[in-house]
């Protein structure tokens, strides 16, 4: 697969992150206690699964989601939507309960100013950021810093040209349009590289959109620094792109993919 590189954006400093931390460890939700009793506190904890693999049931809305993603959830059309949904706040609390000692059903949330859920008070130092694409749930979690990440699975953008004009930088639309004169399937890959970066930026900043998405550039390889977070593009236990973000620098990453009981 050819990789396109362009200009680097002006104010923005790159560094590599080491790469012997790459590998995904499978994890059980049993053993999700057990884990969390060697995690030290620094650095980041990211966890994936693929949310088709938990099957869930109207008993369990009742007994791991509170009123607020209950409604959320029945908000969601039926079927694979709905349930999706409802896994990922089940895979959600699981990872932090057992990331703070507590019962996952004790677990409060907050929503802020911009909308970004948080963890209620005693426990709003454990950071986290979850992302879904279909069924790929990337979930990314902190004691020490804000995180954000975005994660998408391969699919077709065919109004990449479009939307690259309403949130890439030149520089990046630029890339756009020379990996479209190579393929379609290059183009698809060129968008979704930048748009994971530029959401996780996005999403950890915590401030919505108040900043045109246009405005910045987040770059293509390598760890990079902008406006104080650290930006970082992610190798995935299945095909797909990923980002993540960090207000405090990425050091060093522990990465964990979920999986059922039966499965490892």
């Amino acid at each position: 697969m050819r990789v396109l590189h362009g200009p680097r954006p002006r104010g923005i400093v790159a560094r590599i992150v080491p790469t012997d931390e790459s590998s995904w460890l499978a994890v059980s939700p049993a053993s999700l206690h057990f884990l969390s009793a060697v995690i030290p506190t620094g650095g980041c904890d990211l966890w994936f699964t693929d949310l088709d693999q938990w099957a869930v049931s109207g008993r369990d809305q009742e007994d791991w989601l509170d009123r607020f993603d209950r409604d959320r959830a029945m908000r969601k059309p039926e079927g694979r939507v709905r349930e999706r949904f409802i896994s990922s706040r089940i895979v959600l609390r699981r990872i932090l309960g057992a990331l703070l000692c507590v019962q996952p059903a004790n677990l409060r949330f907050e929503i802020d100013e911009h909308g970004k859920p948080t963890l209620a008070t005693p426990h709003q130092h454990c950071h986290f950021n979850l992302s879904h694409s279909d069924s790929a749930l990337l979930v990314g979690t902190s004691m020490s810093a804000r995180v954000g990440v975005d994660i998408e699975v391969p699919r077709s953008i065919p109004r990449a040209q479009q939307l690259s004009n309403r949130v890439f930088t030149a520089d990046e639309r630029l890339l756009l349009s020379q990996a479209s004169e190579i393929s379609e399937a290059a183009r698809d890959e060129m968008f979704l590289r930048i748009w994971t970066r530029k959401e996780a930026y996005l999403k950890c900043r915590g401030d919505g959109f108040t900043t045109p998405a246009r405005d910045y550039g987040v770059g293509l390889d390598g760890s990079l620094q902008l406006d104080g977070l650290e930006i970082l593009s992610l190798d995935l236990p299945s095909p797909g792109y990923a980002a993540l973000a960090s207000a405090a620098p990425i050091n060093h990453i522990r990465r964990y993919r979920l999986c059922r009981d039966d499965t490892i």
